[in-house]
């Protein structure tokens, strides 16, 4: 029988933190395929960042990054992505063979270089209570400091007479938990409530962080209390599919994140947008002031490059949110926000054409939060795109 959930020590008190929350705390990790990776984005930086393989092959293609100085790898074989939990079998492990018992997966896995190895979990059906319960229970079975659990679940575990079990059942599980929310497209566009409810969870239990999901929803997430946060490099690992269910793809261009609409474009839309007008240009490390328009290639050198420009965003925005004492975080993120929905209106003008650039159901919502937010606030330093 599995042992009896019990009340993690984070839940008493936050600077009492277990090993695999250590590296975990105050980090956002980028999340890649282990195909063709063979050196930690430039981007990256120890201090604040870290680097996660997403995948089958992610146990064995870290051993090229075990001697990456200083930034943080995590392994998640992802099985979540093709298999349903249930309160049988919660857990899928692949074991190395000739080896009998769970260790050797882990053990496997940290000897290739990896810092915490993801405890691999099925994914959790709308209601499926029993197999939430079970995954925490067969999670809170292992006894290693060196784990974090990916809990991937549907996103209707965010409504309003769901997400109280799903904070009761989280709240009971001994390890850092990466949320990875599973629906078509972008999970959180769907329900009204949703991110409201998010914020909930990252405030009642500080252990959690969101794991597969893009910028936006990462920051939020961290201005409002997230242990971490996990952004996916590519469309497929910013949003999870669930088990058996198709996958579409709009376009085979890059996805290109523009700063000051703070959301992702196909890069062919861009440059349809701005074929009569100036691009916005981006001063991240990777474009130094270079036109957002030039992503308009299925070349690998285009979405190779398109890729560290989305990184460098977000990490140049988490520098200058983790500057931000905690307290401040949500008004300075408002604030940022706030900017966002005035540039959105202000393009379409420049551009002369009237709703080119809309933002997406999670942005408009997130606005929408943060300027009713701010009516009732006192000024703070306002943040620079």
């Amino acid at each position: 029988m599995p042992p009896s959930p019990r009340r993690p020590a984070w839940d008493q008190d936050r600077s009492a933190l277990p090993p695999a929350a250590q590296h975990l705390k105050g980090k956002m990790f980028h999340l890649m395929r282990a195909r063709g990776v063979d050196a930690i984005p430039s981007p990256l930086n120890g201090s604040a960042t870290g680097f996660a393989f997403v995948g089958g092959p992610g146990e064995k293609g870290v051993s090229r990054l075990a001697h990456a100085a200083g930034v943080c790898v995590v392994v998640d074989v992802a099985h979540y992505e093709a298999q349903m939990a249930s309160a049988e079998t919660p857990l899928f492990y692949t074991e190395p063979e000739g080896f009998f018992g769970h260790d050797p997966f882990y053990d496997d896995i940290i000897a290739r270089g990896a810092d915490l190895v993801a405890i691999p979990a099925g994914y959790v059906e709308a209601e499926d209570s029993e197999a939430l319960k079970a995954v925490r229970d067969a999670a809170n079975a292992v006894s290693r400091d060196d784990v974090v659990v990916v809990v991937a679940v549907d996103v209707t575990w965010l409504r309003d007479n769901r997400v109280g079990q799903l904070i009761a059942i989280l709240r009971t599980i001994r390890h850092p938990v990466g949320l990875a929310l599973g629906g078509q497209y972008n999970p959180t566009d769907g329900y009204v409530t949703t991110l409201s409810n998010l914020r909930r969870v990252y405030r009642e239990l500080p252990h959690v962080g969101p794991w597969r999901t893009d910028q936006v929803n990462a920051l939020d997430a961290m201005a409002h209390g997230a242990l971490f946060a996990g952004i996916g490099a590519s469309g497929s690992l910013r949003h999870l599919v669930p088990p058996k269910e198709k996958t579409f793809f709009s376009s085979k261009k890059p996805s290109v994140f523009v700063p000051e609409l703070m959301d992702y474009f196909s890069a062919d839309k861009l440059a349809r947008l701005w074929a009569n007008a100036d691009p916005m240009t981006c001063s991240c490390r990777i474009c130094r002031g270079g036109p957002l328009d030039r992503f308009d290639s299925e070349e690998p050198e285009a979405k190779h490059e398109a890729a560290l420009h989305n990184l460098a965003c977000w990490v140049q925005w988490w520098d200058e949110l983790r500057a931000v004492s905690p307290d401040l975080r949500p008004s300075w993120l408002d604030r940022l926000l706030t900017r966002v929905g005035k540039a959105y209106e202000d393009e379409n003008i420049r551009i002369q054409q009237a709703k080119a650039f809309i933002p997406s159901p999670t942005l408009a919502k997130l606005i929408k939060l943060a300027v009713a937010a701010l009516a009732n606030e006192a000024p703070v330093q306002t943040p620079v795109l």
